[in-house]
C-alpha cells in the first residue's frame, strides 16, 4: 500500500459509506530535474555519443583528408559531412531524414532505423564530397554546435523544471485542502449498485455487440489501418471488451448470455495472427530477434497487459477457461502455435516489472508508456482477484515509486513516454489527453496517483466556460487515434467521462455527457446506435464511459467484486439476441430480478435461467406460468411476452 493510503478513516461527506475507504493526501512530490534510473540511462548515453563525438571530430582537427573528415563529421552530428563539404541543402535534409527516422522509431519501433539513416549518410557525404568546396571552418563549428544544443538542452530543462517546481509549490498549497477519498473494497452487496440501463443505454450498447458477436474470424465495421498505433485492432478489441464487462458489472451481473459471449469473441479476436502478429515485424527490427512469441520477451506490455485485462474482467465475472493450459494460444499458421493462458499473460508483466529499472515495461521495443503499464497493472490485479496470487504486491511499491520520481513532473503532469536505454521523453506525450486516459486506467492499482491527476485536470486544463467540460482546443484534442483523422473532441469528452465517472465526480461525469448528447450526431441501424462521425475505437470508449460508475474499474478488477450470491444465485443463461435486450439483472441469490426490452419490436420469446436449485418450484412474476420447477441440472425455461419495458422476477 503506498504511503499516500494509509492514512486514518474517513468522516467527510465524500466517503461511500464502505469500512475501508480512506482519505488521500495529494501533495506532489518533490520530482528531481531527472529520476534516477533516468539520469543514468542519459549520463550512458551522452557517454557512449561522446566516444563516437571524439572519434568523428578527431579527423578534421588532424588534418586528415576530406572524405575522412567529412565521415567523421556526418557522425558528430547528421548532416555535418555535407556541411563541411559545402552542401547546406543535402545537411538540411539528412537532418530531415533523420528526424523522420525516430519518428518512425517511436512509431513503430524500428530501432535499427536512425543509426543506418545516420551511418549510411555520413558515408555518403564522404563521397560526395569536393575537395574545392570543403568548409574548413564546418571543423571546428559542427563539432562545437553539438556541444551548444546539448548545453542549452540542459539549461532549458532545468530552467522549465525550476518554473514547474514553482508551480508545483502552488498546487501542493491548493492540495492540502481537497478532500478526497478512495474507496475501500465493498463490503456488502448494496456497495455494488446495480442500474437499469435506459433504451439509449442498450442502443448504444448493441452497437459494440454487434461488432463482437460476428464470427470471430471477421472483422467487419472495425477500422483496418496499421497493427502499430493507435487505431490497431487490439486496442478496438480491448475497448469494445471492456466496455461490455462493465456494462454486465453494473447493470446486468446475473445474466451471462450474449454479454459472455461478446467478451470472449473479442478476447479470441485477438489469438489471431492479424492482431498479434504485429509482434514478429517489431521484434525483428526493434531487438533484431526472429522470435515471434509474443510472450517471450521483456517488452509487448501493448499485447500481453490490453489482452490480460480484457481476459481478467471475463474471469472476474464468468469463468476461468482462459487459466486453462492452451486457453490462450496465439496461431500463427496451421504448423505454428504459441500455447499460453491468463497465468502466462500475468506472468510475463509480473517477470518483467520485477526485471526492469523502471519498474514499467516497454510496449514497442525501447519505448515505455505510463498509460500502457496501467493495462499491465490490471492484469496483474485481476489475476490476483481470482486465483489468490500477490504478483501486484510484489511489484507495488516499485510501480509506485517510479510513477512518481520517473514518470512525473514536478507540476503533477504524466510523463506519457520515455525510451527505455535513453531516457528521453516527448514533452508533447504529456497533454490533457494522456492525462485522461492515464488516469481512468490508473484508479484500479493507484487510486491516489489517479484522484491528483483528476484533480490537476479539472482545476487546470477544462474549460468550463460555457457549464459544461471541454478540453482545450488543439489538434490532440480534436484526433480521433481510431482513424487519424481530425474532427471534434469527441473522445476528449468520452475521457471526461469515464474518468470523473471513475474516481467520483459524477457531477462532471454527468456534464460531459450531456455534451455529447446534444452536440454528437447519431448513427442508428437495426437498433444499433453509434456516433456517426467517430471511429469504432471512440465508439466502444463511448460504451465503457457509458456504464462506469464510481470505482467501477477498481472495484472490478482490484477487488474482484462479484459476491457469493452474485456467483451462485440465479442467473438468466440465454436469450434470443436481438430480440431481447437485458436492461438489468441481479441476484440476491435467492431470487432473479429482470428488467427487458424488445430488441426488434413485440415478441414471444423463451428465457433459459441455471443456477437454481435442482427440482425447487419458484414462483415466475412477468411471465406465461404462475409457477416454475427446475429441472435436475438447476435449470429453467420461461416464456415471456415483451412489447415494451417488461419485469420479471423469480423466487
Amino acid at each position: 500500500m503506498s504511503a499516500a493510503e494509509m492514512s486514518g478513516p474517513v468522516t467527510g461527506t465524500a466517503s461511500t459509506g464502505r469500512p475501508g475507504d480512506r482519505r488521500v493526501s495529494l501533495q506532489l512530490p518533490d520530482v528531481a530535474a531527472l529520476g534516477p534510473v533516468t539520469a543514468r540511462r542519459m549520463r550512458r548515453a551522452v557517454a557512449v555519443y561522446a566516444v563516437f563525438w571524439v572519434l568523428g571530430s578527431l579527423p578534421g582537427w588532424l588534418g586528415a583528408g576530406p572524405a575522412l573528415t567529412a565521415a567523421g563529421l556526418g557522425l558528430v552530428l547528421p548532416g555535418g559531412g555535407f556541411l563541411y563539404g559545402g552542401s547546406p541543402v543535402l545537411a538540411a535534409v539528412t537532418l530531415l531524414v533523420f528526424l523522420l527516422a525516430l519518428i518512425t522509431w517511436w512509431f513503430a519501433g524500428p530501432v535499427v532505423l536512425p543509426p543506418v539513416v545516420w551511418v549510411v549518410t555520413a558515408g555518403l557525404s564522404a563521397l560526395a564530397v569536393d575537395p574545392a568546396e570543403v568548409v574548413p571552418a564546418a571543423r571546428v563549428v559542427v563539432p562545437a554546435a553539438v556541444v551548444v544544443l546539448l548545453v542549452a538542452a540542459v539549461v532549458v530543462h532545468r530552467l522549465r523544471h525550476a518554473a514547474q517546481r514553482r508551480t508545483r509549490e502552488r498546487l501542493n498549497a491548493e492540495l492540502a485542502r481537497a478532500d478526497v477519498v478512495i474507496t475501500g473494497p465493498p463490503a456488502l452487496p448494496s456497495d455494488l449498485p446495480v442500474a437499469e440501463s435506459s433504451a439509449d443505454d442498450l442502443a448504444h450498447l448493441r452497437y459494440a455487440l454487434d461488432m463482437a458477436l460476428q464470427p470471430v474470424a471477421e472483422f467487419r465495421g472495425f477500422t483496418i489501418l496499421d497493427q502499430y498505433r493507435e487505431a490497431a485492432l487490439r486496442y478496438q478489441l480491448t475497448a469494445l471488451c471492456n466496455g461490455v464487462a462493465m456494462s454486465q458489472f453494473t447493470r446486468t451481473p446475473a445474466f451471462s448470455g450474449y454479454v459472455a459471449e461478446a467478451q470472449r469473441n473479442a478476447i479470441e479476436k485477438v489469438l489471431l495472427r492479424r492482431v498479434w502478429g504485429y509482434w514478429r515485424t517489431e521484434n525483428l527490427w526493434g531487438n533484431l530477434s526472429t522470435n515471434r512469441d509474443p510472450l517471450d520477451t521483456d517488452e509487448n506490455i501493448m499485447l500481453s497487459g490490453w489482452h490480460g485485462t480484457m481476459v481478467g474482467a471475463y474471469s472476474v465475472l464468468n469463468d476461468d477457461r482462459y487459466s486453462a493450459p492452451g486457453g490462450l494460444t496465439y496461431r500463427w499458421s496451421d504448423d505454428e502455435a504459441y500455447a499460453h493462458d491468463f497465468h502466462a499473460l500475468a506472468g510475463q508483466i509480473h517477470r518483467s516489472m520485477l526485471a526492469s529499472d523502471y519498474a514499467l515495461i516497454p510496449c514497442e521495443p525501447n519505448w515505455i508508456y505510463t498509460v500502457c503499464n496501467t493495462f499491465g497493472i490490471n492484469t496483474l490485479l485481476a489475476h490476483d482477484a481470482v486465483h489468490g496470487t500477490t504478483l501486484f504486491d510484489d511489484v507495488r511499491d516499485r510501480l509506485h515509486h517510479s510513477y512518481e520520481h520517473e514518470f512525473l513532473r514536478p507540476d503533477g503532469r504524466i510523463v506519457g513516454v520515455r525510451a527505455r536505454h535513453l531516457g528521453l521523453s516527448w514533452n508533447f506525450w504529456a497533454g490533457a489527453a494522456v492525462q485522461l486516459n492515464t488516469t481512468f486506467w490508473l484508479h484500479a492499482g493507484f487510486p491516489d496517483l489517479a484522484q491528483r491527476a483528476w484533480w490537476l485536470l479539472r482545476e487546470r486544463e477544462l474549460d468550463t466556460t460555457d457549464g459544461l467540460p471541454a478540453l482545450p482546443l488543439g489538434v490532440v484534442s480534436r484526433l480521433d487515434p481510431g482513424n487519424y483523422t481530425l474532427g471534434r473532441d469527441t473522445l476528449g469528452l468520452i475521457g471526461i467521462t469515464m474518468a470523473a465517472r471513475e474516481v467520483g465526480d459524477e457531477e462532471t461525469a454527468a456534464a460531459a455527457a450531456a455534451r455529447l448528447a446534444d452536440r454528437e450526431p447519431v448513427e442508428e441501424r437495426h437498433g444499433a446506435r453509434r456516433y456517426a462521425d467517430s471511429s469504432p475505437l471512440v465508439n466502444f470508449y463511448g460504451v465503457l464511459g457509458r456504464f462506469g460508475r464510481r470505482s467501477g474499474l477498481r472495484d472490478l478488477l482490484a477487488h474482484g467484486a462479484v459476491p457469493e450470491a452474485w456467483r451462485t444465485g440465479p442467473r438468466l443463461a440465454e436469450v434470443a439476441y436481438p430480440d431481447v435486450l437485458v436492461a438489468r439483472a441481479v441476484t440476491d441469490g435467492h431470487a432473479l430480478d429482470l428488467v427487458l426490452r424488445p430488441g426488434d419490436g413485440p415478441v414471444r420469446t423463451t428465457l433459459a435461467v441455471d443456477r437454481l436449485v435442482p427440482g425447487r418450484t419458484y414462483t415466475a412474476l412477468g411471465t406465461g406460468v404462475d409457477t416454475v420447477t427446475a429441472d435436475d441440472a438447476g435449470r429453467a425455461l420461461l416464456e415471456v411476452d415483451l412489447g415494451a419495458r417488461h419485469e420479471v422476477r423469480l423466487h
